[in-house]
Parts: C-alpha cells; structure tokens; sequence
C-alpha cells in the first residue's frame, strides 16, 4: 500500500476554484482508481487549511494515478493556488 497525508493551506480568495477542481479530481480517481482512497478535507476550525489523505493498493496504481492526466493537468493549477508549501508525510499500514 501507498498512503500520504498531504497538509495545504489554500490562498483565501481561491477557496472557491480550489474546492471545485479537487472534487472533479475525486470524482477521478474514484472512477478510475479501482482499490484506492482519495478523500480531500478542510481542517476544523481553519478555513484555509486542506487534508488529502490518499491511499493506493500498490505501486503501479500511484504510478498510474501520478502519470493520469487528470492528474497530471490539476496539480499545477493547485499549486498556484497555495499560500506556502505543501507539507507531505508519508504513511506505512501497520502489520
């Protein structure tokens, strides 16, 4: 299994696009990501604040999912969109 946990904090005025894109981009992997969670959600108490919590069966799934294009297309748009630099944390399954 592939897990991370990526914290971003979103530029205020971009709250809006932002939302939008990384629904159609869960919608996405749900459709073509078979055995995999991709689950974006807003930190209680700040409104600026996202959680992606992502998890892919093996290797050659987060591979195609990084190669995907709408992957691919969004992460740029995304990255603009940031106030300060994502924080990734990588996640192992217990035994």
């Amino acid at each position: 299994m592939i897990g991370q946990v990526i914290r971003l904090k979103i530029q205020e005025d971009r709250i809006e696009e932002f939302e939008a894109l990384v629904g159609k981009l869960m919608e996405d992997v749900a459709t073509n990501e078979p055995g995999s969670i991709y689950d974006v959600r807003r930190v209680k108490g700040e409104p600026l604040t996202y959680l992606y919590f992502t998890s892919f069966p093996d290797t050659a799934s987060f591979n195609r999912y990084m190669a995907a294009e709408y992957h691919t297309s969004m992460s740029p748009k995304v990255m603009a969109m940031l106030d300060g630099d994502p924080v990734f944390e990588d996640l192992e399954a217990l035994s």
